[in-house]
């Protein structure tokens, strides 16, 4: 173009163009969200065991409508009857009758039998043994032994918080240098 002017219209045109044409653009990304799968939505496996538990809850109501509706028609009212106790005789029941009465006369036998027994061990024997041996142990140890099958009450006072360690000072009256 020569002309300036000419040339500066056939700019500004073309950059009003240029912005109408980008104004009215149609974007080539898509950044809308992907489409959720079918099977993500319908649940298939949990739908199935859903009818399963429905098809078994009709199935035991129908029952129980059943046996409701022969209940009214026939008997008519409760039924609070136990028809097993016609045949609840058992032919072996004498017999285990017999054998518990046996088994108990034979329980109290052996209880009376251990009760008129006679003990064999002599308990008053063994406290004189037992206080026999305490008096061979005080003889023997040079310290008095902690653990005496028998404390007096005496010997309960005289203990303080150092648990028998002063007791060989007190036989003894004197403190080792």
């Amino acid at each position: 173009m020569q002309n300036k002017a000419c040339m500066a219209r056939h700019i500004q045109r073309s950059q009003e163009r240029h912005q109408q044409k980008l104004r009215n653009m149609k974007s080539s990304i898509d950044n809308k969200c992907p489409r959720g799968g079918s099977h993500l939505k319908t649940k298939a496996k949990k739908n199935a065991l859903m009818e399963e538990r429905f098809a078994q809850i009709e199935t035991e109501n129908r029952l129980l409508l059943e046996k409701m509706s022969h209940i009214m028609r026939f008997k008519g009212g409760i039924d609070c009857t136990n028809d097993s106790a016609k045949y609840s005789h058992s032919l072996s029941k004498e017999r285990r009758k017999r054998e518990l009465q046996r088994i108990t006369k034979d329980n109290q036998k052996i209880l009376q039998r251990i009760q008129a027994a006679r003990p064999t061990y002599n308990h008053k024997r063994w406290e004189e043994e037992a206080q026999r041996n305490d008096e061979i142990l005080q003889n023997i140890c040079e310290f008095r032994p902690q653990n005496s099958r028998r404390r007096t009450q005496e010997q309960e006072d005289d203990d303080s918080i150092f648990g028998g360690y002063l007791d060989f000072y007190d036989s003894t009256n004197s403190i080792p240098e």
